[in-house]
């Protein structure tokens, strides 16, 4: 199983996805998900069937705003192997579960998750 950290999954909460640039991150934060939105883009790259590293960098960049991008890694996520992740709390959750259930509310509420 993917362990995948609460900052991973805390973008995936209905408010955050209803809206995620309600809650404005500090510099230091912005910091460390541009750097994790680095490093996950090259897992991708070195692993492009990896479900589970594609939700974990539609999660950062919807902490960056960036919307568009994360709802693409949803859809790419979407179309892979379905594949067990491990929450924070140790709770197993598909990850076509955790895809299917942000691309739903981006398809009833665009607006609210369109890109800055």
């Amino acid at each position: 199983m993917i362990a995948l950290s609460l900052l991973v999954l805390a973008p995936l909460s209905a408010p955050a996805v209803a809206n995620p640039t309600a809650a404005t991150p500090s510099a230091s934060a912005a910091a460390q998900n541009a750097d994790a939105i680095t490093t996950l883009e090259t897992r991708v790259r070195l692993n492009p069937d990896d479900g589970g590293r594609h939700i974990e960098l539609a999660a950062a960049y919807l902490r960056s705003g960036r919307t568009a991008e994360a709802l693409v890694a949803f859809r790419r996520a979407r179309a892979l192997d379905n594949e067990m992740l491990e929450t924070p709390t140790g709770d197993a959750i598909w990850s076509h579960q955790i895809a299917d259930r942000v691309l739903a509310r981006a398809a009833a509420r665009p607006v609210q998750l369109s890109s800055r």
